[in-house]
């Protein structure tokens, strides 16, 4: 029996362990959403693409969907993210902007300027230094993701949402509204009952 392959760009959210050696990971393609898909033998030190699907890598995947779900066949690295690993404060937003993806995604839709969000995000994180900078770009991100999912109403942050590169401007405004932004952020999460 032949499958379809599907050939697509994704940013690795997580994983966790299935069986011996593999690994379940949640992968945010462009074209299919939020997939879970299997990876065989992936926690093995002998596996080639140990290092190509860390969590947060950006790859390009060859998937197949099989009678019991996802798999993947292939993968190439576009980036492995590794330098944002070694600052744990990026590392802490990271973790957090990929467990509201798949706290807020239910199922498998394509949606490419939800995934070009996330990758503007991490091109974003890779370059900031300044602590309060961090914060406030973390903020937008978490807007942003919440605006293009349709759980953000607030008229106010319309230039923090349509921007194509994060300002000094728009960073010094998530700064200054930071306490009523995080309280609509917060709105947004409870009404989405997620």
């Amino acid at each position: 029996m032949s499958y379809h392959v599907y050939h697509t760009e994704a940013i690795i959210l997580g994983g966790r362990p299935h069986g011996e050696g593999d690994r379940m990971l949640y992968c945010y393609t462009r074209e299919l959403g939020l997939v879970v898909a299997h990876a065989k033998s992936l926690r093995e030190s002998r596996s080639r693409l140990r290092y190509t699907l860390q969590t947060f890598a950006h790859a390009e995947l060859d998937l197949i969907q099989g009678k019991h779900g996802w798999k993947i066949i292939s993968a190439r690295p576009v980036d492995s993210l590794g330098a944002l690993w070694q600052h744990p404060e990026k590392r802490r937003v990271l973790s957090e902007v990929g467990a509201l993806v798949r706290r807020l995604i239910q199922g498998e839709e394509s949606h490419a300027m939800l995934f070009d969000e996330i990758l503007s995000g991490i091109n974003f994180l890779r370059e900031v230094e300044e602590q309060t900078l961090l914060r406030s770009g973390e903020l937008i991100l978490v807007i942003r993701l919440l605006s293009r999912l349709g759980y953000w109403e607030e008229k106010e942050t319309h230039p923090l949402l349509f921007e194509e590169n994060l300002s000094h401007s728009s960073l010094a405004y998530a700064a200054l509204m930071r306490p009523k932004l995080l309280v609509s952020v917060n709105n947004a999460l409870h009404a989405s009952q997620l």
